[in-house]
């Protein structure tokens, strides 16, 4: 979980950053490889120079690739989480090698839970910015490309259709709190099943206390 999270949080921050970044590389492409189109009319020619027309797809491409790794990261946590709480005889080896009580494991346990969460939370905040960057940009290309009798109102429509791209998030992000709260739920458990454990063993062999 902890390692999936931050790896989720590092997908995000890099889709932010590949969204305007590819707008740089969308000028550095337009600058070095323009198209030149030259008009012929009876007053003499005129040449105009445009982007190629593959230069969107390539500065899309780094964004692309790390909002699909941002939810790949998602889809296989939630299949991590449900087969460790079908299985929950498989445990991983403590990374820090240390042979500590079970209240101490569990206070360490709850600080990953709760630090994942706070991190899967965060991360969306880039992702819904550069999720809007992103629509924007394309509806803004559509409604002046394909609708030019809108003039200068693709201003307005690009933001809000961008706007209301953001519900397609919405998913994933019941889907990311829902991927932790299960590891919350089994802690919850195993806390209670030890909890009652360690009261009964008390009871029974040091005579203080009952069982909860």
């Amino acid at each position: 979980m902890a390692r999936r999270s931050r790896r989720f949080s590092w997908f995000c921050w890099g889709f932010l950053f590949g969204v305007y970044g590819g707008l740089a590389l969308y000028s550095v492409v337009s600058i070095l490889f323009p198209t030149v189109t030259t008009i012929y009319t009876t007053n003499g020619s005129m040449t105009t120079y445009t982007s190629p027309w593959w230069s969107i797809p390539v500065a899309a491409i780094p964004g692309i690739v790390l909002i699909v790794l941002a939810v790949r990261e998602v889809v296989l946590g939630c299949y991590e989480a449900g087969r460790s709480t079908a299985s929950p005889a498989r445990f991983a080896p403590d990374p820090e090698g240390a042979s500590t009580g079970w209240t101490e494991t569990v206070q360490r346990c709850q600080q990953r839970v709760s630090h994942a969460k706070s991190e899967v939370e965060w991360s969306f905040v880039p992702l819904v910015l550069g999720v809007f960057g992103y629509a924007e940009i394309f509806a803004s290309l559509v409604f002046q490309l394909a609708f030019p009798s809108v003039g200068l109102y693709y201003i307005i429509l690009g933001p809000a259709t961008a706007l209301a791209s953001l519900i397609l998030l919405w998913p994933l992000y019941r889907r990311a709190k829902r991927w932790i709260s299960d590891y919350q739920v089994v802690l919850n458990q195993q806390v209670g099943e030890l909890s009652k454990l360690e009261a009964e063993f008390l009871w029974r062999f040091a005579g203080t206390g009952l069982p909860a």
